[in-house]
């Protein structure tokens, strides 16, 4: 039975299993385990030696600082998510606002408290974070260009809090570009998927001013440029032998989706173009790794 609370708790449906699935969907815990990934591999990239410690706090900083950003993302794309995702817990009604507000909090004084114990340049990078995801959601997203950028930024720099970590972030230069440019040709195609609800809630995006196909034109020639940048390194000789061979599969995945359709999609194959863009930047942090290992 379904029952909606508005006291900061959950609402519920089914009882406590619904409670946690809410909890689960609010903080999206793939994308913080994605992020905690990627600070390990950005340590391992850089640190000759790999120090462990303040790796796995650096990791466990960015999960929760992640967390606390979907929860507030939440909180204040309500209204677009009637709209675009209207069975996410805030506008389905399994948890209100005010306790996604609460869980948000929590997560990111955990991510604090974790990025101090990791030390103190860690510190500094986790707040960074912790006050441009909260910006990003509350304005700059709303802004055209500028919160695709900020978004981008955000995401590949969680792979130079490895570095970070190690005291050495030079390596993490080239993983830092090809992340960046990734997430921003993702953040447009996902602008295209949410061009209904963030008209709505009066989000400028490149979809919602100039259309949906020019805004995907402006997806794919991103793709252009990340298939040059993931090329430059095997060039340049600057990785060993592994790097080439997953790099190799990366530019299969991006020339496939340079044949999907030039005009407007299928929302399916927004839904494919974005993740193959998830991919993608996780392959490259294997091509990465293994490239160090051969170079």
């Amino acid at each position: 039975m379904a029952a909606r609370l508005t006291d900061g708790r959950f609402a519920l449906e089914s009882g406590s299993g619904s409670r946690i699935s809410a909890l689960l969907q609010l903080i999206r815990p793939l994308n913080g385990l994605i992020g905690a990934g990627a600070v390990v591999a950005g340590a391992l990239i850089a640190g000759h030696p790999f120090l462990p410690a303040p790796a796995m706090l650096g990791a466990a900083a960015a999960l929760a600082a992640v967390s606390g950003a979907n929860a507030l993302n939440d909180c204040l794309d309500r209204e677009a998510d009637v709209v675009n995702r209207p069975m996410r817990p805030i506008p389905s009604g399994r948890v209100s606002v005010r306790g996604a507000a609460v869980i948000s909090g929590i997560a990111y004084a955990l991510a604090l408290v974790l990025g101090a114990l990791a030390g103190g340049p860690s510190f500094l990078v986790v707040v960074t974070w912790v006050g441009l995801t909260a910006l990003y959601s509350a304005s700059f997203k709303r802004i055209l260009v500028v919160g695709n950028l900020v978004a981008a930024v955000l995401t590949a720099s969680i792979v130079v809090l490895g570095g970070v970590t190690q005291g050495k972030v030079e390596p993490l230069v080239i993983p830092f570009i090809m992340a960046l440019v990734a997430n921003v040709g993702r953040e447009v195609v996902k602008d295209i998927e949410d061009i209904e609800g963030d008209a709505r809630a009066g989000v400028v995006t490149l979809a919602t001013r100039f259309g949906p196909e020019r805004a995907y034109t402006v997806a794919r020639i991103t793709t252009v440029v990340l298939m040059g940048v993931v090329a430059a390194p095997c060039f340049a000789q600057l990785y060993g032998p592994g790097y080439a061979v997953v790099a190799g599969a990366i530019e299969l995945i991006l020339i496939w989706q340079l044949v999907l359709p030039s005009r407007r999609p299928e929302p399916a194959d927004l839904r494919l173009h974005a993740g193959a863009l998830k991919l993608v930047m996780v392959m490259g942090l294997v091509a990465f790794l293994v490239g160090r290992v051969g170079a």
